[in-house]
């Protein structure tokens, strides 16, 4: 019996030696690329290490980011004026919402403040020159009255001094007089008013209205202003989620797509998720490869021109069986040669020329 599991341990130890050098022998000693999640295992004993690269997984991007579009308030889209696949420039209408109501407020705050101004205008100008012609004559017409009825009391105070004149017509001459002089001082300084110039609490007081009126008509065109989408850059209409008579809202409660997605297509460029262990080998000015599952023996050349300071794990998934889902990244942006036919967020593999790492996993 103890022979038995003396043999039946002797021959378990030589099938695993035996497999080993199985293994050993049909990986010819080659490594597995430090980026695994750039290689799906049906590719993985395809693949050649090279110390000089570094492999990562990317998406094709425009010159910038796609933006999606979305109105700042909600409301009911009154019509869209362009289409998917159009390019546009920066301030083109893209869209607009039913906004009838925010075209009589900004109507009507351009009424008033236009009222303001033209009070304003009236108080520095002053009076008309008619007004003022006529407010001349009429003191001197007070006057002519005054001068008159002055002469006619000094008339009966005279006869009165030698008993010509009762002093009941010394009287009435007396306030004849007295009013003719002070319906004269009205008229002058009626006169005195309205050549005056306009005091500054009186255009200080105007300037306000005039402010205000301003203000809201700035806030009635902002209001309206948020009713019309427009391009923020040039670019391309990548797609178009939405059609007149729908809703449309500036969050995804109210509406769970934007109304548009825009992309400025200038250039191509891909955003490369480098992984930790590879994260230090990439840096600014490094050429790269890049290359797509839907474009078989198509590469494109690129240049690293910008590395993220921070690590993160936001990546591209392949979703193949074996891809590592908890791995933190660093992003890099490569400006593609050429390329222009790549459509946005086509997932590709990039091949980083870096610096080879040594055997202490520090970069030579």
């Amino acid at each position: 019996m103890r022979s038995m599991l003396l043999v039946a341990l002797t021959l378990g130890v030589l099938i695993g030696m035996g497999s080993l050098f199985v293994l050993e022998r049909d990986a010819g000693g080659i490594d597995l690329p430090a980026s695994r999640a750039a290689v799906s295992p049906d590719d993985r004993k395809a693949v050649v290490f090279h110390p000089d690269q570094v492999a990562a997984d990317g998406v094709v991007e425009g010159a910038r980011s796609e933006v999606a579009i979305r109105p700042e308030v909600a409301g009911i889209l009154a019509a869209v004026h362009v289409h998917e696949a159009q390019d546009v420039t920066r301030g083109t209408l893209l869209a607009e919402l039913a906004n009838e109501i925010q075209k009589q407020r900004r109507a009507l705050a351009a009424a008033e403040l236009s009222r303001a101004r033209a009070q304003l205008d009236r108080l520095r100008n002053g009076e008309r020159a008619e007004r003022r012609k006529a407010v001349a004559a009429l003191e001197q017409a007070k006057n002519a009255v005054y001068l008159q009825a002055k002469a006619d009391w000094e008339r009966s105070r005279r006869l009165a001094e030698t008993q010509s004149a009762s002093r009941q017509e010394y009287d009435r001459d007396y306030f004849v007089m007295l009013r003719a002089r002070a319906e004269w001082d009205e008229a002058a300084a009626e006169r005195a008013l309205v050549e005056a110039p306009a005091r500054a609490d009186d255009v200080a007081i105007e300037d306000g209205n005039v402010a205000a009126a301003e203000a809201r008509l700035r806030m009635a065109e902002a209001e309206l202003a948020k009713t019309r989408l427009l391009a923020p850059s040039d670019g391309r209409i990548l797609q178009v989620f939405a059609e007149p008579g729908e809703q449309a809202g500036p969050d995804r409660l109210t509406t769970p797509q934007p109304v548009f997605l825009l992309a400025d297509l200038a250039k191509r460029r891909v955003r490369a998720f480098v992984e930790e262990l590879d994260a230090a080998r990439i840096e600014v000015g490094q050429r790269a490869n890049v290359t797509a599952d839907g474009l078989p023996g198509r590469e494109f050349e690129g240049t690293v021109t910008l590395v993220m300071p921070r690590m993160g794990r936001r990546g591209p998934q392949s979703d193949a069986p074996g891809e590592y889902k908890d791995l933190y990244f660093r992003e890099a942006l490569i400006d593609l040669d050429a390329g222009d036919e790549l459509p946005i967020n086509l997932r590709v593999e990039v091949r980083i020329r870096a610096h080879p790492k040594s055997a202490t996993g520090h970069t030579e």
